[in-house]
């Protein structure tokens, strides 16, 4: 009976739904062709407006490169025209223009195949020269009477237009350049001017040959069955609307396409045979029934599987909760800092550094951001500065950085200098990226190298290098000295009361130690129970400086002398120290090692529990 129950609704879900789908097919049949060619005409537009604004898109990326090109103008005296021509050859083979040039106020331009030419009197070098941007179409000197393309920029230099830089496109150049907005392989792309002049097409073009110069040559006649006159076309390509266009040409029955571009009146059109709207609807009409069939089992499907995946609901739940996906967004900030005005512009995620959005900081603003690097790197201003003096330009380094958090994040701090032309540091631009995730890594690894796993103190490697580099460094002057400390009765601990006990006695033994020693001293362990350490004595004499040593010895012998006991057996631990002198008993880490050995020795041989100084 409960089955009975369950099944019901399903049946009545089934049927419910097929009667659905056969009403909606039924509704597709009586609708389909009108439906379609609407959709078809609709796509079509679509895609003749994201055509459009691809093209313009395209001209505007194209702009942008010539800004950018022309920014690598800064250091270029546009007075010297020798200068001019090789600042111009550094773009060779770099641009998609047909030709590239450059030119002075005087209108004198030479292009990066060191071709000549003169635009003094042309429209667009006037403009450009009033520090506008252009894309304009105009016949160049030394062209052949061919239009083409010009889009051109100024070049500036302490706000003020010192020369232009413009890109050319020739007519051949043009076509390839809306050759990858073609729609398809029956369709034909155009660019046209306001009074129906075809400016460029695409390749290989089938309905829209050579021959035909101007979009109203197109048609015989223009409307749906010829219902509209030339003249009233004209005016709707006056509009600068999206227009759908039927027309005639002989027997054939074609559609144009036009949406504006935004530049300089233009449209761009796109050209279809009207077959394809008959085409497409017979495929998208066989498709529905595809379709309608596929849906039906498909929801019959679906039915069962609700049914399934609500039965089994928690289980699936359960699952989902052993997986997830992490995702760690990368703190990244790009900067700008301009030595002479002190400025310093920013963008990017700002946020971590502080509660607010920061794009731009000035003067002791850029100071306080500076105070958020922490201490120890801090030294990275001196290392821009020195850059800044010098003839450098790239600068990498890792500072850590104080957050919103309060916490220090290790970033990558990788910058270039920009020199004026008479090698004065400008600005400085680069870019912060956290990478305090790979520099913990990497720290943990090196602290694992260096120390020793039981007691964290230096292991003998580490602890021999970094004296070997102070003592690189060091002169007769200066006094260190050199501790062997071996552990009395030790092996007694291990053999009576276990490695257990022998390892607390270590550990308590480097824990003594570096509560003798600062954290400028170098402790290490050398050997099973032997322990080194190295001391600067600080601007003493020798005689001062053999007191402190003293000193530190006895505290040694005091602190680490201490009976262990395991509740049944006791056993007395205590230390036997020797000690060397930088640089009375050598100036090399083996013979300091070697002469406060044999004092070890010395302090052994007369009792234990002591110290004693090297005597040759």
């Amino acid at each position: 009976m409960r089955q009975l129950k369950i099944q019901l609704p399903v049946i009545a879900s089934i049927l419910i739904t097929l009667g659905c789908i056969i009403g909606v097919a039924f509704w597709f049949d009586s609708n389909t062709e009108s439906l379609i060619e609407k959709s078809v005409k609709q796509s079509l537009e679509q895609t003749c407006r994201a055509q459009s604004a691809g093209f313009k898109t395209r001209l505007e990326d194209q702009l942008t490169m010539l800004r950018s090109m022309a920014m690598h103008f800064d250091s270029t005296d546009m007075n010297n025209f020798d200068q001019i021509k090789s600042s111009i050859s550094q773009f060779k083979n770099t641009a998609t223009f047909s030709s590239l040039y450059v030119a002075d106020k005087n209108g004198r331009a030479i292009s990066t195949e060191n071709e000549e030419i003169n635009i003094y009197n042309m429209d667009f070098f006037d403009k450009t020269f009033s520090n506008q941007e252009i894309i304009t179409k105009q016949i160049l000197p030394g062209t052949n009477y061919t239009e083409s393309l010009i889009l051109s920029v100024p070049i500036r230099k302490k706000r003020q237009t010192t020369g232009i830089l413009f890109g050319v496109y020739s007519g051949e150049g043009l076509n390839t350049f809306i050759e990858g907005f073609n729609y398809n392989e029956n369709a034909s792309s155009i660019l046209i001017s306001s009074d129906g002049m075809i400016i460029a097409r695409s390749k290989n073009s089938k309905l829209v040959t050579n021959r035909i110069v101007n979009f109203f040559d197109l048609g015989t006649s223009w409307g749906i069955n010829g219902d509209t006159d030339i003249n009233t076309v004209k005016s709707a390509l006056n509009t600068s609307k999206p227009l759908v266009i039927p027309y005639e040409t002989g027997s054939q029955k074609r559609m144009a396409i036009l949406a504006p571009v935004a530049v300089s009146g233009w449209f761009y059109a796109l050209i279809t045979p009207q077959t394809v709207i008959t085409d497409m609807s017979t495929t998208i009409s066989s498709q529905i029934i595809a379709v309608e069939i596929i849906l039906s089992l498909a929801f019959m499907i679906l039915i069962f599987s609700i049914i399934y995946l609500v039965k089994n609901n928690n289980e699936m739940l359960r699952a989902n909760e052993k997986f997830r996906i992490a995702t760690k967004q990368t703190q990244t900030i790009v900067f700008d800092y301009d030595f002479f005005k002190e400025r310093l512009e920013l963008s990017g995620d700002t946020e971590f550094l502080s509660t607010k959005y920061i794009d731009r900081l000035q003067g002791k603003q850029v100071i306080d951001l500076i105070n958020n690097v922490h201490p120890d790197d801090i030294s990275f201003i001196k290392d821009i500065q020195d850059l800044r003096n010098n003839t450098e330009t790239a600068f990498n380094r890792e500072v850590r950085i104080k957050c919103r958090d309060e916490n220090y994040y290790w970033f990558k701090f990788i910058g270039t200098v920009v020199r004026t032309e008479n090698g004065a540091a400008h600005r400085f631009v680069g870019n912060l990226v956290n990478v305090d995730e790979v520099m913990n890594k990497e720290q943990l690894l090196k602290q694992k190298a260096e120390e020793d796993p039981l007691t964290g103190l230096l292991n003998k490697s580490t602890f021999r290098e970094r004296i070997e580099k102070v003592l690189g460094n060091s002169g007769d002057s200066e006094l260190y000295a050199f501790y062997i400390i071996d552990l009395d009765n030790f092996k007694k601990v291990n053999d009576t009361m276990g490695h257990t006990v022998g390892d607390k006695v270590l550990l308590d033994t480097a824990k003594k130690l570096c509560m003798v020693f600062s954290d400028k001293d170098f402790v290490g362990r050398v050997g099973g129970d032997e322990f080194a350490a190295f001391l600067k004595l600080q601007a003493v004499d020798h005689i001062t400086g053999e007191k402190i040593l003293q000193s530190k010895a006895k505290a040694i012998c005091t602190k680490l002398n201490e009976l262990y006991s395991d509740g049944n057996i006791k056993v007395n631990v205590s230390s036997s120290i020797g000690v060397a002198i930088y640089p009375k008993h050598g100036t090399k880490y083996s013979d300091l090692f070697k002469h406060a050995d044999k004092a070890l020795y010395v302090a052994k041989n007369n009792g234990k529990n002591q110290f004693h100084i090297y005597s040759k």
